[in-house]
């Protein structure tokens, strides 16, 4: 094969949607796989570390969510989003390399109802600009922000805005009510744009 068909074949496999790619591995494409794991490597690894902390960790957590994604591939239903279920599996690998570690695992410690009463009234639903979100340097300062937030809160930012998730599918990731999730986003994006201003 020339290098010219083999670059082909990779363009086009990145063309390919997440399920086509999951049906070509199943159908004995191990080309396809390798393109899924390098699609979602990074977001993998970055989601991990807002849960274990450390890049070590993350870097096993991400690993042993890849080596679960194989083994489970024939159990992913095609009618699902494919990033959703990844999601979902690294969360539970993080939790039991936690668990392994004997890191104690702070699941909770904000009372999300008791305090909605209270917030509701200050909600700014309105999303962060998209010129703020695209300049030079404001990236680094979101992030520093994301950073600094409770880590409940966090996590569903990084899910919402870096990982383009939708509120329903955090809600899946997380196992948490929706409406948990969207005011834990709403009290962040508060927290975010009052240190913004």
């Amino acid at each position: 094969m020339s290098p010219l068909s083999s670059n082909a074949i990779v363009i086009h496999m990145a063309e390919l949607s997440d399920v086509e790619l999951v049906d070509n591995y199943l159908k004995g494409d191990n080309g396809a796989l390798e393109q899924l794991v390098q699609r979602y490597f990074k977001q993998v690894f970055l989601f991990a570390k807002t849960y274990v902390k450390q890049d070590v960790l993350a870097e096993d957590a991400t690993q042993e969510t890849f080596v679960k994604v194989w083994q489970n591939l024939k159990k992913f239903d095609p009618e699902k989003k494919f990033k959703t279920w990844l999601f979902q599996i690294t969360k539970n690998t993080c939790i039991d390399i936690l668990r392994k570690n004997k890191n104690i695992l702070d699941a909770g410690q904000i009372n999300e109802e008791a305090m909605e009463s209270s917030l509701d009234n200050l909600v700014d639903e309105r999303p962060l600009p998209q010129d703020l979100l695209d300049s030079r340097g404001f990236e680094e300062k979101l992030d520093q922000i994301i950073r600094s937030l409770p880590e409940a809160y966090a996590q569903t930012v990084r899910l919402h805005l870096q990982h383009d998730l939708t509120f329903q599918e955090i809600a899946d990731v997380l196992n948490q009510p929706i409406n948990t999730i969207k005011s834990r986003y709403r009290r962040a994006l508060i927290n975010i744009q009052t240190r913004l201003r």
